[in-house]
């Protein structure tokens, strides 16, 4: 009897569980914003128990022979609900993922799709590769099951298998992809990818909007550059790493927000000053981004970034 009771308990709670993750994932929607391309745009803030770890833009391409996907998301719960919406639209086979960066929010969904289709190639800078097998994966792991508090325990890690770097042009089911990586940028271990045929970029982080990005790991001098590029493309649409899907103003807004802290430390530091006297001052040219997600949060850490690549800077 009591064996009968413990196991209705863990079928209960199994239920009940699967019951909340459907209902919250139920309003996000797939949509498409160009001939091919389709995004769900997630959350802006951090992951966390009540985004159930989903906080970026899982996006997939949609031709008559396969399907490739875009940053599949960061965990297995959210791999699941991504291929729910590709089957929504199509049972064509995921034979391709890219992977824009290390950061796990954006792949360590990948085995969702692996368990699936055995056979997909995942796609990633090689730095990304190397920094994910020497333990960024497992870190990154242990982080969102952390901040999630459990609810993303499950998530096994899928390491990207095929490096592309800067320059590469490839096709993919007929259509032509560029792939385009610039320094430092976000993560040391970015790509953007284009797509040719729908005159798209997909961004990863290096552009973010109506959010703030980290810039733990990253380059601002680098992240400004990789915003330059994009703009130079002159392409009809940008798909952010978070926030909507839109035209070239996401990534000039990006560009924007880099410049005026990097700059602006850049000038304060020569007049001596330190980091924490700097940030009430930029916090004044920043207007137009004290309503993004994680402004408040990540200001501060933002401004001693910049101060530590400004100091270094005068060394090259």
């Amino acid at each position: 009897m009591m064996r009968f009771i413990f196991t209705f308990l863990l079928l209960s709670h199994a239920i009940l569980v699967y019951a909340q993750s459907d209902t919250f994932f139920a309003q996000y929607k797939s949509r498409q914003v160009s001939g091919h391309v389709w995004v769900i745009h997630g959350p802006l803030e951090m992951p966390n128990v009540g985004n159930r770890g989903f906080m970026n833009n899982p996006a997939f391409i949609v031709t008559d022979k396969g399907v490739i996907v875009v940053d599949p998301g960061s965990t297995e719960e959210v791999g699941k609900m991504l291929l729910q919406r590709i089957g929504q639209l199509t049972h064509l086979p995921i034979t391709h993922v890219l992977n824009t960066h290390i950061h796990g929010d954006h792949w360590l969904a990948n085995d969702a799709i692996k368990q699936v289709y055995p056979e997909v190639i995942i796609m990633a800078d090689p730095r990304m590769i190397k920094k994910a097998r020497a333990g960024a994966g497992q870190s990154w792991l242990e982080s969102m099951e952390r901040m999630t508090e459990g609810l993303s325990r499950g998530t096994q890690i899928t390491y990207p298998d095929k490096a592309v770097t800067d320059g590469a042009q490839f096709q993919i089911h007929g259509l032509s992809f560029r792939i385009h990586s610039v320094g430092k940028a976000h993560s040391d271990s970015d790509i953007m990818i284009e797509l040719v045929d729908d005159s798209l970029l997909f961004t990863g982080d290096n552009v973010s909007y109506e959010r703030i990005i980290r810039m733990d790991d990253g380059g601002f001098r680098d992240n400004i550059a990789a915003c330059e590029r994009a703009i130079r493309l002159k392409l009809k649409h940008y798909v952010p790493g978070h926030g909507p899907t839109g035209d070239v103003s996401r990534v000039v807004a990006m560009k924007k927000y880099l410049q005026i802290i990097y700059q602006s430390v850049a000038e304060l530091y020569e007049q001596g000053m330190s980091d924490f006297e700097m940030k009430p001052l930029i916090i004044k040219k920043l207007t137009a981004y004290q309503s993004w997600s994680g402004f408040d949060e990540l200001l501060g850490k933002t401004i001693s970034l910049a101060l530590l690549e400004v100091e270094q800077a005068e060394f090259e």
